[in-house]
């Protein structure tokens, strides 16, 4: 039954290799007969596909005239194509430096977004229309994975490979969401994780069953793989013979010779002598006929060891040395990590080999003398550098005292800057208390002006004779009230009187118990009434929003009053300033407000404060800064930038708070203050 395979398989091996030797006939007659550039380059696109897997050096020839066209008509996409074709070969060929530099070259031109579409070059194997560079980079990001594969280094492999799985899925390309599947699945069956492996392999042979056959040899020898590292020998078995008329259909040498290596094993377990010996030959003249590769399942050296082994089960002792001298020889030459770029492997004789010793014996020598120099030459440099470091020193000891002096002013300047802030917010604090302190003194002034009406009407019904005593008592009882009123309006002015004189201050660190509500509602108006003293056009909506369950806290109420001032003036100034653009429909609005989070049962001891402003916002890229000394996002000479600074640390290290900011652009920004309770 075998042997009637293996015949039907030669005989479909030979009309098959008739009807590509009339393919190729028909390509180069097309390549003659092109007559423009776009026309060559299609034309060597399909012969370098046909060569993919065939024969490397044509391959790379065809690869070379793509790039060679594509450049002189400055066609990026097409460049990128033919550099992905030199990076695939070259890394199948063990040139892996090669490899590397040619996919990077192709990644950066198809990973621009603005890497032209050309119509009439064909760029891909499965071009979808639009959608080419994107398949290139689906393909680039696969042939990386092969690379990675090929190198030792499985986790890029993995990385690479589902990188270009998922864009083949987001453009639907089957061919490369095939390729990436099988791969993936070589990939996990490499790590032993079989379950993994067997899904992706599932994956690749629906792919290849309802819309491209041209991966099913691989992906059938994979799944035989998978099933054999589980145990199941009969159905790895149906699987190793189905990738091997697939690849044959498919004309793809390269799967041949892996399918040949490993029917190679699975026959030498049946200690089959004959068809271990028929697919070891096979396998031999396959990889001499596509060139070979750095792949061990497809190199000369694993050739020579099938032959070994099969010579071996038939006692042949002389032809059995004679291929595992020869596999000896390639296999050390292949592990040599140092040399690299070497392009068929299985050309190297014995004597090539003596070379490579001997030039790697020289390359030691010369690495002995320049580690013997270079550290003649680094005795000298630690020289040179102790000499600097000591002079370095005494220059360093020098500046110290200079620094020492500098630091000691720049400690007073700062000082001085932080009571020049405290004393420019007073500034702003001043017109708006002139005009609280106006309110309760016309109050005073007019209740006082009744009174002395009303004491006169009293004098006058006093000398009446027929006094109204009901009328008496009334006007006693209204002078009563409106001394109550003036006591009432007379202590309002002290305490604005008494808040301006804290806030002057410096701050003597002594914390009382404070209504926040309060302090909030003070400097809310002080606020407004002092911008629009300073600005007859200034004019904003102002609202507030108090958690009537707040209780009063222990604070330093002149330092949170600067720092309830400072966020409230900000927020009218940015509101002021989008009001000015004409916006239609823009009405400025700042608002504060107060919350306490316990009496919701959140269960949080602490007070918040926010102030919210609809102005112009703050840009994401200064959000961090805003804190930050001297920072300020408005026009020079209208801050000082070191506001919102004393406001942090007023909150941050004078009562063990927080503040924060949250902002969107063009829409307005909320600053909330948390105070422990």
């Amino acid at each position: 039954m075998k042997k009637i395979f293996i015949l039907m398989v030669l005989l479909l091996a030979t009309m098959l290799a008739e009807a590509q030797s009339s393919k190729l006939n028909s390509l180069h007659n097309a390549l003659q007969q092109a007559t423009t550039d776009s026309a060559r380059y299609n034309v060597c696109t399909d012969l370098y596909f046909y060569y993919v897997e065939l024969n490397r050096d044509s391959a790379l020839f065809y690869a070379e005239k793509r790039l060679t066209l594509a450049s002189a008509n400055r066609i990026k996409i097409a460049e990128a194509a033919a550099l992905l074709s030199f990076g695939f070969q070259y890394s199948q060929m063990g040139r892996y430096s090669e490899a590397f530099g040619n996919l990077l070259q192709s990644l950066k031109i198809v990973e621009d977004s603005k890497t032209e579409e050309v119509s009439g070059w064909k760029v891909a194997q499965y071009p979808i229309q639009g959608s080419n560079r994107l398949i290139l980079l689906s393909t680039v990001h696969h042939v990386l994975g092969g690379l990675m594969k090929n190198t030792e280094n499985p986790e890029q492999e993995i990385l690479q490979l589902k990188k270009g799985l998922q864009i083949a899925v987001q453009i639907n390309h089957p061919d490369r969401q095939m390729t990436a599947n099988m791969n993936l699945a070589t990939a996990y069956l490499k790590m032993n994780h079989t379950d993994s492996a067997l899904h992706y392999a599932k994956a690749a042979q629906f792919i290849s069953q309802n819309y491209l056959a041209q991966y099913k040899g691989n992906n059938s020898l994979t799944l035989g793989n998978i099933y054999w590292a589980k145990g199941e020998q009969v159905e790895a078995r149906k699987y190793y013979y189905e990738a091997l008329r697939s690849a044959t259909i498919q004309n793809n040498q390269t799967d041949i010779a892996k399918i040949n290596h490993r029917l190679v094993a699975v026959y030498h377990q049946d200690k089959n002598k004959d068809s271990v010996l028929h697919y070891a030959m096979k396998n031999l003249e396959v990889i001499e006929s596509i060139g070979g590769s750095a792949d061990p399942n497809t190199n000369i050296g694993t050739a020579y060891e099938d032959l070994y082994s099969a010579y071996k089960l038939f006692n042949q002792v002389d032809s059995a040395y004679k291929y595992q001298g020869l596999a000896l020889i390639v296999k050390d030459s292949m592990y040599n990590v140092r040399i690299r770029n070497l392009a068929n492997f299985q050309k190297l004789s014995l004597g090539e080999a003596l070379r490579l010793e001997s030039l790697e014996k020289d390359k030691i020598q010369t690495q002995s003398k320049i580690r013997t120099y270079g550290l003649l030459i680094g005795l000298a440099v630690l020289s040179v550098i102790g000499f600097i470091l000591y002079r370095n020193n005494r220059q360093k000891q020098k500046a110290n005292k200079v620094l020492e002096a500098t630091l000691a002013n720049l400690q007073s300047t700062q000082s001085q800057l932080i009571q020049s802030e405290k004393m420019a917010s007073l500034g702003e604090l001043t017109a708006g208390i002139a005009h609280e302190i106006q309110n309760p003194l016309n109050f005073v002034n007019n209740f006082s002006e009744v009174s002395n009406e009303l004491i006169q009407e009293l004098k006058d019904e006093k000398l009446k004779v027929n006094k109204n005593e009901a009328l008496e008592n009334e006007l006693l009882n209204d002078i009563s009230k409106n001394l109550e009123k003036i006591n009432h309006h007379g202590k309002r002015a002290a305490d604005i009187v008494k808040g301006m004189l804290q806030h002057s201050r410096s701050s003597s660190g002594q914390k009382e118990l404070t209504d926040i509500n309060a302090l909030c509602d003070e400097y809310l108006r002080l606020s407004y009434h002092g911008l629009r003293a300073k600005d007859k056009s200034f004019n904003a909506k102002f609202e507030t929003d108090f958690d009537s369950s707040l209780p009063k806290i222990n604070i330093v109420p002149q330092d949170i009053g600067r720092v309830v001032l400072n966020l409230i003036s900000n927020a009218f100034y940015t509101v002021n300033e989008k009001a000015k653009q004409n916006i239609s429909g823009y009405e400025p609005l700042v608002t504060i407000s107060t919350h306490y989070p316990l009496s919701s049962g959140e269960g949080r001891g602490e007070v918040l404060i926010s102030v919210i402003d609809n102005g112009n916002g703050i840009p994401q890229n200064m959000v961090d800064k805003i804190f930050q000394p001297f920072f300020t996002t408005k026009p020079t000479g209208q801050g000082t930038g070191l506001g919102l600074s004393l406001s942090y640390d007023i909150i941050t290290k004078g009562h063990s708070g927080e503040i924060k900011v949250e902002t969107i652009l063009n829409e307005g920004t909320t600053f909330i203050v948390s105070l422990p309770v």
